[in-house]
């Protein structure tokens, strides 16, 4: 008897005998080999595993002395039959079902490193034959209809767990948009016939009653709950008595409240608990805060494609006037030489360019009864650019925020009325730049200085200004089809703006007999964004962007278009080899010899307000983490900027190619590009003959990623 126990014990002891060997010998896991996976990826199986590489030194030499980096990852053969089972369950889910797969590790014990290798053998994939669903016998034709349309499957195409999932999910979604709130679907039924490798699925419904709505509660907390009548939560959760449930209805009621700023939480669900037969009360929580509120503000953006710092300082009355009304007064300030704006905040001071911007305005969930988040808004702006000109705007806005239905390929929808006031002063060094650049086109050098010193003899600053007052209104129509908000890799964002310049103020003078003194004029623009799946992670990044627009004059000079309606190539968001408005047309709308002021006046209004009226950029660029939250990117912009699109050519495409760095904060990464001008239409010298900074490189300094 005692010798069986010892026996026992000794056999049980091996595992923790080979246990404390492995501790004292650590073999770091240099490597994770996959060998024979044709169709999927190594770098999703690298994903999936439990066995991970261990980091570079870098990372490890980092970590060692900062919380970023990682620490060294060692092998552990215990987590291999785990590992085969992971890579076998993820081969079935691909249509793999006959996967086999092998294992073997080398250990350097000189190097105490360690290389683990599978080796997998993935076999014929299958393909669906039939897809049927039960359980939908009770539910109206209309109901049954959509989701038989939508579940219908391509025999021809392979089985994929995420697709019968993604079928499964919609399946179950319009079920509870319909009213069918306890809607619930049984796990599927794979049918596998192995010798053809076809697959058969069966997918079991279970619906339950089609519910309506009863009645509308609702439960009012925190500070400002006296402050807010029960009917206006109500009113913007827009739910109606009597109407089939839906979960979609009551996302999209949450979402209002939240718009509304009044709520610091607010929850919309069904009572399930008080259901009765085939209905079902809401229940509207939700905690209300304060109703006056100021907060300072630090200022990071990219406004005009350039980087901007500063301050700002707004205040918001909510439920100003009742019905979830937000009045609001806010300024702001901020510079592109901030610190030069820190040792003499002023912006009298001719070293300083940013800007500054006042506005007030009210915003409200509803109008005319329907929910459209409107905007009433009044700005005053003033702007200097560094040696180039100030510029003073004001006017007023209205905004437009359109509910877009649930199953369209939009998924937003804004318009916009815009009348604004534009004032621009220009540096005399800059017309004297520009003019001299024209010039130097048809007369000689020897002529070009002594010209020049007499046009601008008794030339001062302040004699070169234009205005102009325009009535804009404009259509944005988006569809963001992208997998996440700030750092996409798969999907697309698509952007498109219509914008008509002056067409009331030019049907009003055409119907009094008069002229229009601004151009008339329709704006189109097209951004499209797409992130591929070059990587197989949610960590590292692939996209491509292309933006083009076209601005077409119907009435009127469209050299006198004002300098913020048209397009610009080059800054942190565009060409990061340029400047921000740096790429400009190449070619003058048209030829003048202007030999005095007033006709360098003229050709200020004409020639020198830089800009075109037709644009073509794009980007390629890959993003990838490093360390942490730590990242990098590598990239090539293209375009420019030409008066008509009949003037477009590929010769005068600006280029540039560079890398960027990335943090990637709780809120948005902010990132640092290096662009380097690759081709330049403007200066064909090699690249050793430029100096490196201000000729060939440009660094940006921004928030969010280019695109």
């Amino acid at each position: 008897m005692k010798t069986k126990i010892l026996l026992i014990i000794f056999f049980l002891s091996i595992p923790l005998i080979a246990q404390q060997i492995g501790d004292d010998i650590k073999f770091e896991l240099d490597g994770v080999l996959f060998l024979g996976n044709s169709t999927i990826p190594t770098g999703e199986l690298e994903q999936v595993v439990l066995s991970k590489e261990s980091p570079n030194w870098i990372s490890q030499f980092i970590n060692s002395f900062t919380s970023f980096g990682a620490s060294a990852l060692y092998f552990d053969s215990l987590l291999i039959p785990t590992d085969v089972s992971i890579i076998k369950d993820y081969y079935k889910a691909k249509g793999f079902f006959k996967t086999q797969v092998f294992s073997k590790y080398e250990l350097d014990k000189k190097n105490k490193s360690a290389v683990l290798i599978y080796n997998i053998q993935e076999k014929d994939r299958a393909s669906f034959r039939k897809f049927t669903f039960t359980g939908l016998d009770s539910v109206p034709d209309e109901v049954k209809k959509e989701i038989s349309n939508y579940i219908k499957t391509d025999t021809s195409q392979f089985f994929i767990n995420t697709y019968v999932e993604e079928k499964k999910n919609y399946a179950i979604n319009y079920l509870k948009n319909h009213g069918y709130m306890m809607a619930k679907v049984e796990s599927p039924i794979v049918y596998i016939d192995t010798l053809i490798n076809k697959v058969d699925l069966e997918i079991n419904f279970y619906t339950g009653n089609r519910y309506k709505i009863s009645e509308i509660r609702t439960v009012r907390r925190g500070p400002g709950k006296d402050l807010v009548e029960d009917d206006l939560l109500k009113k913007l959760v827009n739910i109606r008595q009597w109407q089939y449930y839906s979960s979609y209805e009551l996302q999209r009621g949450q979402v209002r409240l939240y718009r509304s700023n009044l709520f610091t939480s607010a929850l919309v669900n069904a009572d399930i608990n008080d259901t009765t037969g085939n209905q079902v009360p809401i229940l509207i929580s939700a905690d209300i805060g304060l109703m006056n509120e100021l907060s300072p503000e630090i200022i990071m953006n990219n406004e005009d494609n350039q980087f901007n710092l500063g301050l700002s300082a707004n205040y918001s009355r909510k439920n100003f006037l009742g019905d979830a009304r937000k009045f609001s007064v806010g300024a702001s300030v901020a510079a592109q030489n901030f610190t030069e704006f820190i040792k003499h905040p002023s912006f009298a001071d001719s070293s300083i360019y940013g800007y500054t911007d006042t506005r007030v305005g009210i915003e409200q969930p509803f109008i005319f009864g329907e929910p459209i988040n409107t905007k009433f808004e009044t700005y005053v702006t003033f702007q200097k650019r560094k040696a180039e000109y100030n510029s003073f705007l004001y006017g007023g806005k209205i905004s437009l925020d359109f509910e877009v239905p649930q199953y369209i390929y939009l998924t937003g929808l804004n318009a916009y009325l815009n009348v604004e006031r534009s004032e621009y002063d220009y540096r005399l060094s800059y017309i004297m730049n520009s003019f001299e650049s024209y010039l130097s086109n048809f007369i000689p050098k020897e002529d070009l200085d002594s010209l020049m010193s007499q046009i601008f003899n008794n030339a001062s600053e302040g004699d070169f200004r234009s205005r102009s007052t325009n009535m804009l209104m404009g259509v944005n129509l988006i569809t963001n089809k992208s997998n996440d908000f700030f750092f996409p890799t798969r999907g697309y964002l698509s952007v498109i703006n219509i914008e008509d310049g002056n067409s009331i103020p030019y049907l009003i003078t055409k119907i009094a007999g008069n002229q229009l003194d601004v151009p008339s004029y329709i704006k189109l623009q097209s951004t499209t964004s797409i992130y591929l799946p070059f990587y197989n992670n949610k960590e590292n990044a692939f996209a491509v962007k292309l933006r083009v627009g076209q601005i077409f004059t119907y009435s009127g000079d469209k050299s006198e278009i004002p300098l913020n309606q048209r397009f610009y190539a080059g800054g942190s968001n565009s060409v990061r080899g340029w400047s921000s408005r740096e790429l400009v047309p190449l070619t003058p709308i048209f030829n003048l010899t202007p030999t005095n002021l007033d006709q360098i006046e003229t050709f200020l209004i004409r020639r020198t307000i830089p800009g075109g009226f037709f644009l073509f950029e794009g980007s390629i660029e890959t993003r990838n983490r490093l360390i942490g939250q730590i990242g990098s990117a590598i990239f090539i912009d293209y375009g420019n900027t030409w008066n008509d699109y009949s003037e477009f050519r590929f010769d005068q495409v600006a280029v540039a190619i560079g890398f960027g760095i990335r943090y990637y904060s709780d809120f948005a990464p902010i990132r640092i590009d290096f662009g380097f001008k690759a081709y330049d239409p403007e200066d064909s010298r090699a690249f050793y003959k430029k100096r490196f900074l201000g000729e060939l490189l440009q660094f940006h300094v921004g928030i969010g990623e280019a695109f």
